[in-house]
């Protein structure tokens, strides 16, 4: 806990002496370093590559673009409406199983995020009947499903959980087998968001640390 608190600290005074820029601050914080999950939980920083490794061969991309984000990169949330939540930090007070921290995965890859994008145009016909009425979605809501995937696509972000139900995406085996092997691997749920390029990847953590940086210069937390 308290290489998370020192971490949370460090943050803070970047921001509060502003000599690193938004931008800056999401490359030190977001795209480098080490993973706090790998170094400080598992205790293998080695890990993290052959994750990448494995994940990287079930989607076709390069390793590279194979990114820990969240409070398993930092051991923090940076999300403003839920800032500095330590990671696994509701785990520790409960020990119930479901309140362990996802371990969050972004993957940056233009060709990727573009045939996922044709794929799913051809599988559901251009977005016809079916995709409109639901019928893709397992476990219907109020709100239907080509909505919600539409309004992430559209901000360059897919999320396989709004995925049409039977639409695969993994060169490799399937999706369900990668999220099988992850879970084993690490026995706790993973997220993974696929980015179209690094714009969009950088505006939203970057808008995300403008958020939590005002909230520091104004001593709001």
């Amino acid at each position: 806990m308290n290489v998370v608190n020192d971490k949370i600290t460090g943050f803070k005074k970047d921001v509060l002496n502003q000599y690193l820029s938004p931008e800056e601050l999401f490359q030190r914080y977001v795209v480098d370093g080490n993973t706090y999950f790998f170094e400080h939980v598992l205790n293998d920083v080695q890990k993290e590559y052959k994750i990448k490794s494995l994940i990287a061969s079930y989607l076709g991309v390069h390793i590279h673009e194979v990114i820990f984000v969240g409070s398993g990169k930092l051991g923090f949330s940076l999300n403003p409406q839920h800032p500095w939540t330590r990671f696994d930090s509701k785990y520790e007070r409960t020990r119930v199983f479901r309140d362990k921290s996802d371990l969050d995965i972004a993957v940056v890859s233009r060709s990727l995020f573009e045939n996922i994008g044709r794929g799913i145009h051809e599988f559901t016909n251009g977005f016809k009947i079916k995709w409109e009425n639901n019928v893709y979605n397992k476990n219907p809501s109020q709100i239907p499903l080509h909505y919600k995937y539409c309004e992430y696509f559209s901000k360059g972000w897919f999320r396989p959980d709004m995925k049409p139900d039977g639409f695969e995406f993994c060169i490799k085996d399937s999706f369900t087998q990668l999220k099988g092997e992850l879970f084993t691997e690490f026995n706790r749920r993973t997220g993974l968001g696929i980015y179209q390029d690094w714009y969009y990847f950088k505006h939203y953590h970057i808008e995300n640390i403008k958020s939590l940086a005002l909230k520091v210069e104004t001593t709001v937390i």
